[in-house]
């Protein structure tokens, strides 16, 4: 094998905002040799689903308060690899349950974005993964590759629609040994 082929997804909040994953997902996903889920998936059968594609690791989510979820927290808050000599971190959000939850204060109050939180997650996994060279997360349902430095930052985007978050999304990761190539692929409406 040449080279790794990643299916990468996160925010599915089955069955809170999504009854089940879509089958769009699983022919994307047909020929991976490895599926991160970047937190939030609230029903653990999610992971079995996608077991059955190819070895699946996962970080726990959030809470949420309004659908009564923990956020899967014997899951761990960060997953470390090492795939073809790439250092690689798989993250949902913030660290802190408080964060997380001001996160949502500010957005309320400022206005602010989705795209606001990335640049703000970014700028936290900056300083707290400093030699990864590729950070994948969730959390802010909005999808996003940016390189800074010599670190790509993937967010494979909400695999649920919201509404400030429409459009639905998952990610392919091509890691070989001489660098990383990341696509977020919009998902069709059910």
């Amino acid at each position: 094998m040449t080279t790794l082929r990643v299916g990468v997804l996160a925010d599915t909040h089955i069955p809170y905002r999504l009854p089940r994953l879509p089958e769009q997902v699983f022919a994307i996903f047909d020929q991976v040799d490895l599926i991160l889920h970047a937190g939030d998936l609230d029903e653990e059968e999610v992971l079995a689903e996608l077991s059955y594609i190819a070895p699946t690791l996962a970080v726990r989510g959030n809470p949420h308060l309004r659908y009564g979820t923990l956020g899967s927290p014997h899951l761990p808050k960060a997953i470390h690899l090492n795939l073809y000599g790439h250092s690689l971190v798989l993250v949902h959000g913030r660290p802190r349950l408080a964060l997380g939850f001001l996160d949502k204060v500010r957005a309320f109050l400022f206005r602010r974005t989705n795209e606001d939180l990335n640049r703000d997650l970014i700028a936290g996994y900056q300083r707290a993964f400093p030699t990864a060279d590729v950070v994948v997360f969730g959390h802010s349902h909005r999808a996003c590759a940016q390189r800074v430095s010599r670190t790509l930052f993937f967010n494979p985007g909400a695999v649920c629609r919201t509404r400030l978050e429409p459009n639905p999304s998952v990610g392919l990761l091509t890691i070989g040994p001489t660098g990383i190539e990341a696509d977020i692929i919009p998902l069709a409406e059910p």
